[in-house]
């Protein structure tokens, strides 16, 4: 029966089923494993929130790297000045 043409209008409900079982497992191919889906686009606010974190990351790099100097410089500014006190005075 399964190698048979069988006129769908003529069969059982569960004839019909089966059929349409085989129909379907002959024409679906086997899925592919090393294709990824592609991900969905991000939406604008989230960009835009992760740019605007990436910017402030970088603004608090260069304020921690001129606080540093200017904490060195003061130091050495400070040293100076004792040394010139003890010297002089």
């Amino acid at each position: 029966m399964k190698n048979q043409q069988i006129d769908p209008e003529k069969m059982t409900r569960q004839q019909y089923r089966e059929w349409q079982k085989q129909q379907h497992q002959e024409n679906t191919e086997p899925p592919l494993d090393n294709i990824s889906e592609p991900e969905p686009l991000q939406p604008r606010q989230t960009v835009k929130k992760a740019q605007a974190q990436l910017l402030a990351e970088e603004k608090t790099a260069r304020l921690k790297r001129r606080l540093n100097w200017a904490i060195l410089g003061l130091s050495l500014a400070i040293i100076i000045v004792y040394l010139i006190l003890f010297f002089v005075g």
